[in-house]
């Protein structure tokens, strides 16, 4: 779970996480495989995955990033692709462009 500002960005396929009351007036963003978070991932593979921003989100200084997709490079396949969802939810919301992506290897 990463808190910046009133955005809180977790694992939303962790259930238990999502129950707790000090949550509560955050903005919720939630990372996982399930259709229901606001980003997923798909096409995971050996050498990247899709990022799936399912919904709008808003940067920390009040912009608004539109649903979208793109590609995101690594360089091996983790076993645990929840950390990457979550920076690179956390890099987009502190203003990254999503060009910036293209660049980027993890």
């Amino acid at each position: 779970m990463i808190k910046i500002g009133n955005t809180v960005i977790l694992n939303g396929d962790e259930k238990t996480i999502l129950q707790k009351k000090e949550l509560e007036g955050f903005c919720l963003l939630t990372c996982g495989l399930s259709l229901r978070s606001t980003i997923t991932a798909s096409s995971i593979q050996d050498d990247g995955f899709t990022y799936c921003l399912q919904r709008g989100i808003f940067t920390l200084d009040g912009k608004e990033i539109a649903p979208q997709e793109f590609n995101i490079s690594w360089r091996k396949k983790p076993e645990d692709i929840y950390p990457y969802l979550a920076l690179v939810t956390l890099m987009l919301i502190c203003g990254a462009s999503v060009e910036l992506f293209a660049q980027l290897q993890f």
